[in-house]
C-alpha cells in the first residue's frame, strides 16, 4: 500500500486516490490472476473499486519511495503500479478500503483494511494519538501480511521493515486485546488529526491543537518518552488546552513511564493523580514486583453513572467496553471494597484470559505481570492505606512496612490529594460497582482520565467522550477563594509574610488573621495554620480543634509537623496545619511547605475549589 490520507483524515466530500504496487514471480493479470479492490463507509456494504494502472511518473514522490524500497540486486518477477479512486463523504463518515490479489497459481494475498474519517474542518481542533488505528489496519489481515513479510525476506528482498514493525507485536496479542475505536463520533464535529506517539510533539507545534486526546497507548509501542510528556504538559499549560487520557494508557506493567515514578513524574502528575507515582517504590519495597498498579480489559457489566458535575447532567450509560482498574485509592474505603470485590469476581471468572494477558505482556516486555495478583488492586489498596508524614510517606502490606522518601513537591502534592479523596480529582462518573470511573481536574488547563475504552463503544458511550472533549476545550480560569492564614504575629513574622507573598506570586488572594479575629473565618474554604498546639496568642487552642491527641503529641514531640485535614469546621473545606516544637520549628515547617508549592499543586487547590464550588 503506498499511501493512505495523512493523519487518516481527508475533507468533506473529497475523493482520494490509493496507490498500491504488487510483485509476483508469475503474474496476476493473466489467467487466474486478478486484483481486487473494495470499500466501505460507516460499516455498510463492501463494494468494489475500479482498480486502474498508474503511471510511473503519477505522484512521482510516492512512485519514489516504493521503488527504493527494492534491494539494488536483480529480481525475478513481475510489478504492477495501481490505484483506486475512493468517493468523498460527509463529516463524520468513516471509510475502509482494502486490496486482495490472486496470482496465476491461485495464491490470495491481502492488504490492511485500512481506516480513514472525514473531519469537520471548520470545528475545534482535537488531536488524537491513537496507534491503534494502524494497528487494528493489520490486526484484520494478520495472517496473510505476516506471510508477505516472510516471502518479502527470503525471496524478493523487498524492504517492508516499517510495516513489521507495526505488525509483529499483534503476533503476541490476543484478538480482544484490541478494539475498533470509532473517531467518526468526533469528526463529524471537530477537526480531528490521528497521529502516533512518536509525532506528538511536532503535531502540537504544527496542529496546534486545543484538546489533546491519549487513546488507550498501552502496548510498549504506543509509549510516550519523558520528553513528550514534558513538552505536552508545556503545551497544556501554555495554551490552555484540554487532555483527555483513555484507558490504559496508565497501564505500567507496558509503559511505567507514563505514570511516571519519584524522579522522573509522567501523566499520573498531569492528570491529578501524583500518588500512582509511588506505586512503582512500593513494588520494590514490598516485594510486589509482579503486580501492577493500573489493570486494563476488566469488564464488570455495570452502567457508567453520571454526575451532575462538570459535563453531565446525571443519568446512566450502558458500557460495552473495558475498564481498567486501579484509580479506586481515591475512593472512601466502603466504595474502594466494592471496586475490589466486584473485580476480583471478574479475575476469577476469567481466568483464561487473566493468563492470556500475563503471557501476553511477558511475551512483549520480558516482564512477568501477575494479572490476577494486580486485579486484586494490591498497589491501589496500600495507596490508599499509606501514611503521609513530613519526609516521606509508610507504606505496608502482609507485616512488610515501608517508609519511602519522597522529593517535596510530590510529597506536598501526595499530602494535599491523600486529604482530598472525594474532591480532588472530581469523580465525574463511575460504573456502579466502582470498577470503571471517569475523573477531572481543574485549573490552568482542565485534564481528563477516563478508565472505560469509550471510543470504542456505541454511539451513546462516543456521546459521553464528545462531552468530555467539550467540557475540557470550554477552558474557564477557576475562581480561587481567599486563603486564610492563621498566625501570631511571631509566627508570621518568621516566615508567615513569606508565605503570603508565595501564595500571591502564584495568584492568590491571602489574608492574615490572629486567633483574636479567627471566628468570623472558620467556614474559609482554605485555611493554613501556623503554630502547634501550644502556641501563642490563642492559636493553639484551635489547632487543638483540628489535630487529635496523637497528632498533638507527635508536634510536641518533634516526629510530625505538617498535616492536611478537610471538613473541619464546615463541608468543603481544606485546613493545612504547619507546626513545630517551638517558633522555629513553624518557620522551618513552613519553609518546607513553600518549597513544595508549584503550579501542579495550585491545579489541585483548582479541583477542590471548583468541586465544592
Amino acid at each position: 500500500m503506498g499511501n493512505i490520507p495523512k493523519d487518516f483524515v481527508v475533507g468533506p466530500y473529497e475523493e482520494f486516490t490509493v496507490y498500491f504496487y504488487i510483485a509476483d514471480d508469475f503474474g496476476v493479470t493473466v489467467g487466474n490472476g486478478k486484483v481486487e479492490a473494495y470499500y466501505r463507509i460507516d460499516d455498510g456494504d463492501w463494494k468494489p473499486a475500479y482498480v486502474r494502472t498508474a503511471a510511473a511518473g503519477e505522484n512521482w514522490s510516492l512512485y519514489q519511495s516504493i521503488i527504493h524500497r527494492f534491494y539494488g540486486e536483480s529480481q525475478n518477477f513481475y510489478v504492477f503500479y495501481r490505484k483506486i479512486n475512493l468517493p468523498g463523504a460527509p463529516p463524520g463518515s468513516r471509510i475502509e478500503f482494502k486490496i486482495a490479489v490472486t496470482d496465476v497459481e491461485g495464491h490470495t494475498s491481502y492488504s490492511p483494511v485500512y481506516s480513514y474519517y472525514v473531519a469537520n474542518p471548520g470545528g475545534p481542533k482535537v488531536l488524537i494519538v491513537d496507534p491503534s488505528v494502524e494497528a487494528m489496519a493489520f490486526e484484520k489481515s494478520l495472517d496473510s501480511l505476516m506471510t508477505q513479510f516472510n516471502v518479502s525476506r527470503s525471496f524478493y528482498h523487498y524492504n517492508l521493515s516499517d510495516f513489521e514493525a507495526v505488525a509483529e507485536p499483534l503476533t503476541k496479542l490476543k484478538p480482544w486485546m484490541l478494539a475498533e475505536h470509532h473517531w467518526e463520533g468526533l469528526a463529524k464535529y471537530y477537526n480531528i488529526k490521528i497521529v502516533s506517539p512518536d509525532e506528538l510533539s511536532d503535531a502540537l507545534q504544527s496542529f496546534q491543537p486545543q484538546v489533546v486526546i491519549l487513546s488507550n497507548l498501552w502496548l510498549p509501542e504506543w509509549g510516550l518518552s519523558e520528553d513528550q510528556i514534558s513538552a505536552l504538559e508545556d503545551y497544556l499549560e501554555t495554551h490552555h488546552a484540554g487532555l483527555v487520557v483513555t484507558s490504559g494508557t496508565l497501564f505500567d506493567a507496558t509503559n511505567p513511564q507514563h505514570i511516571g515514578s519519584v524522579d522522573e513524574p509522567g501523566l499520573a502528575k498531569l492528570l491529578g493523580l501524583d500518588p500512582l507515582i509511588l506505586a512503582d517504590a512500593a513494588k520494590g519495597e514490598l516485594n510486589l514486583t509482579q503486580a501492577s498498579a493500573m489493570v486494563p480489559f476488566i469488564s464488570t457489566g455495570y452502567s457508567l453513572v453520571l454526575s451532575e458535575e462538570g459535563p453531565f447532567h446525571g443519568g446512566t450509560v450502558d458500557v460495552d467496553t473495558y475498564s481498567t482498574v486501579g484509580w479506586q485509592y481515591v475512593l472512601s474505603s466502603t466504595h474502594f471494597g466494592i471496586a475490589k470485590r466486584s473485580v476480583s469476581r471478574f479475575a476469577s471468572e476469567n481466568g483464561l484470559r487473566m493468563r492470556e494477558m500475563g503471557e501476553s505482556i511477558k511475551n512483549l516486555t520480558g516482564v512477568q505481570f501477575n494479572f490476577s495478583l494486580s486485579a486484586s488492586m494490591v498497589l491501589p489498596e496500600v495507596l490508599a492505606s499509606m501514611e503521609v508524614t513530613d519526609k516521606g510517606v509508610v507504606m505496608s502490606h502482609n507485616g512488610m512496612v515501608a517508609e519511602i522518601p519522597v522529593e517535596r513537591k510530590l510529597l506536598e502534592r501526595v499530602r494535599l490529594l491523600h486529604a482530598l479523596k472525594g474532591y480532588a480529582p472530581m469523580l465525574l462518573a463511575r460504573t456502579s460497582d466502582y470498577s470503571g470511573g471517569i475523573l477531572a481536574t481543574e485549573g490552568d488547563y482542565r485534564a481528563v482520565y477516563s478508565s472505560v475504552e469509550l471510543e470504542a463503544g456505541s454511539a451513546e458511550e462516543l456521546s459521553v467522550l464528545k462531552e468530555l472533549v467539550d467540557w475540557t476545550l470550554n477552558y474557564e480560569p477557576v475562581q480561587m477563594p481567599e486563603v486564610v492564614i492563621l498566625a501570631n504575629d511571631i509566627d508570621w513574622g518568621i516566615k508567615g509574610n513569606l508565605l503570603a507573598a508565595e501564595l500571591g506570586a502564584f495568584g492568590l488572594s491571602v489574608r492574615h488573621v490572629t486567633a483574636d479575629d479567627f471566628e468570623a473565618y472558620k467556614d474559609s474554604r482554605i485555611i493554613v495554620i501556623l503554630g502547634g498546639p501550644d502556641a501563642y496568642d490563642g492559636v493553639g487552642g484551635y489547632v487543638r480543634q483540628v489535630l487529635s491527641p496523637g497528632e498533638q503529641s507527635a508536634v510536641r514531640n518533634g516526629e510530625r509537623g505538617m498535616f492536611v485535614k478537610t471538613n473541619v469546621w464546615t463541608e468543603g473545606q481544606v485546613v493545612v496545619v504547619l507546626a513545630g516544637q517551638d517558633r522555629w520549628g513553624t518557620g522551618g515547617k513552613t519553609r518546607d511547605y513553600m518549597n513544595g508549592l508549584d503550579q501542579s499543586y495550585l491545579r489541585i487547590l483548582a479541583t477542590f475549589s471548583a468541586s465544592v464550588s
